[in-house]
């Protein structure tokens, strides 16, 4: 009703706008407000995104977690520990420049006395320019850098991928590890093709030879956690990985027999739906320059290396 101002309304009833300025007032008995907001929520017009045209929701169902899957344990767990061990343990104090004077205050503050007397520098020998080489013609490895917070070793990504050879007689033999590698992952696999004709195998450049996957982020966290939780520990025969694996630039490889993708959840309570095991390799790609650094990154997700006897 006009005239009505809010004060004098809220003191007996409850007030209820008509329209969006706001103008006309409707005076509404409290017992019926609650009902009332009710159906204006569920009549009220969802905000829609510009770009699809979609209605947006006004609230987030991750309840302020960013992952979609909530919290990555691997990930957290080497935010909070492993990073900062990884960087004592991989400190190398002889890459440490040391002074070139006992006293370097002292030195920096004869150098400014000599230059504002005008005194010419004794003459420096220019440093000599190395060349960096590689046996081979191989590519030049790239300078290791000092460890800091920046330069810690972490994981890239993961690629899975399995070579097929049935598939050289029928290429529906692929669906098998293809469906496999999808449950596994989470993610949609790519067929790989043969680069090079090989004789020996009837193998024709450009056939579908096998399938791969590659892991980033949340799916790759979540892989490595099935991985060494629950299919490391139920392998037989199985000692570890090589103390000396590893591809000279920090990423390493572990190869898997067929038993092994029998092992994961969602293949095990669904055996009979995959026609055929294969066998499978698991690369890890990391930041590290040496793959001393790159094993202890993965000896820290807690994958075994046997030991010398």
């Amino acid at each position: 009703r006009k005239g009505v101002t809010v004060e004098n309304a809220t003191v007996t009833t409850g007030i209820y706008p008509v329209n969006k300025n706001g103008v006309d007032w409707v005076l509404v008995p409290k017992k019926h407000m609650a009902a009332l907001r009710t159906l204006a929520r569920q009549a009220a017009p969802l905000s829609r995104s510009i770009q699809a045209g979609l209605p947006v929701r006004a609230f987030s169902t991750t309840s302020g977690v960013s992952s979609s899957h909530g919290l990555l344990r691997l990930k957290e767990y080497y935010d909070a520990t492993l990073s900062e061990d990884l960087m004592v343990l991989g400190y190398d104090h002889s890459r440490v420049a040391s002074p070139t004077s006992k006293y370097p205050d002292i030195q920096a503050q004869i150098d400014r006395a000599l230059l504002a007397t005008g005194e010419p520098e004794s003459p420096k020998a220019a440093p000599v320019e190395t060349i960096r080489t590689r046996k081979g013609g191989k590519p030049v490895k790239p300078i290791q850098p000092m460890k800091s917070a920046n330069a810690i070793p972490r994981l890239d990504k993961i690629t899975l991928h399995a070579m097929v050879r049935d598939a050289i007689g029928n290429k529906s033999n692929l669906l098998s590890a293809f469906m496999a590698f999808q449950s596994i992952t989470a993610c949609r696999p790519e067929v790989v093709y043969a680069r090079n004709s090989v004789a020996n195998w009837k193998l024709r450049e450009g056939m579908p030879i096998g399938v791969k996957v590659t892991l980033k982020g949340e799916e790759m966290y979540q892989f490595l956690d099935k991985l060494v939780e629950i299919v490391l520990p139920r392998l037989k025969e199985w000692p570890g990985m090589s103390m000396t694996a590893g591809d000279g630039n920090g990423n390493i490889a572990i190869g898997f027999p067929p038993s092994a993708l029998a092992l994961f959840p969602e293949i095990e309570g669904s055996f009979d739906v995959y026609p055929k095991m294969t066998g499978f390799d698991v690369i890890f790609n990391t930041t590290a320059y040496t793959n001393t650094d790159g094993r202890l990154l993965l000896s820290g997700f807690s994958v075994p290396f046997k030991t010398k006897k």
